[in-house]
């Protein structure tokens, strides 16, 4: 069933995460955006997700999205986000941005099932035209505290082990580039690649890289 639903949605289109988005496409007033990723954030996951463009004293970018693994179980493990991407400074073609979110996580194995509340930060600086765009970006996952439900298995095994919140929970940085190439007026094509670190050296607890493949579709305002 997950395999059908992901050919389904690849063939659909929607797909690059909103992180990637060209700030320059200034030629008409952006209204919305539907976006998701296919790729490797900790394994391979799906994410689809949709971003209204709305203006106060900066053009920001609100959005919310979901993302799942590509496994036997649909909904077992999950990601949502909700943030906005904040414009911090231009000149000519280079951009500086910002984007925050704060991020609700499931994970289930069986020995523990986790629920997690996050937040996450992230900065973009590069160089945006029109039709293409290329930039470099930093951000921090922060894992604020979690909720640990763990099995009869784990139970029988280690007696002691107790259940409830933790606070914190850890959090990793990561770092890499993104680009991205308009191939109409309203769909863009998006490739983010970078590399990992966990926080506190635990080196062992990820996959030291990420890579994001995909498409923008942006609807623009009617001009009169």
């Amino acid at each position: 069933m997950k395999t059908i639903l992901s050919i389904i949605i690849i063939v659909v289109a929607n797909f690059v995460s909103a992180q990637s988005v060209n700030w320059s496409t200034e030629k008409n007033v952006r209204k919305s955006i539907t976006y998701s990723s296919f790729g490797f954030d900790h394994g391979a996951t799906l994410q689809i997700g949709h971003g209204r463009y709305i203006e106060l004293f900066k053009p920001l970018l609100v959005t919310a999205d979901f993302s799942i693994p590509m496994g036997n179980d649909l909904l077992d493990d999950f990601k949502t986000r909700l943030g906005v991407q904040i414009p911090i400074y231009q000149i000519d073609h280079f951009h500086l941005t910002a984007r925050l979110n704060a991020i609700f996580r499931r994970h289930e194995t069986k020995l523990v099932r986790m629920i997690n509340f996050g937040s996450e930060i992230n900065i973009t600086m590069g160089y945006h035209k029109n039709t293409w765009h290329i930039a470099g970006e930093f951000g921090f996952d922060k894992s604020i505290s979690t909720h640990l439900k763990h099995s009869s298995v784990m139970v029988e095994n280690y007696p002691s082990i107790t259940d409830g919140w933790f606070i914190p929970s850890g959090g990793h940085s990561y770092m890499g580039i993104q680009s991205g190439k308009f191939i109409s007026s309203q769909i863009e094509l998006n490739i983010r690649l970078g590399i990992t670190n966990a926080q506190f050296n635990d080196e062992n607890s990820l996959i030291p890289f990420y890579t994001q493949i995909g498409v923008n579709y942006t609807l623009f305002k009617k001009t009169k």
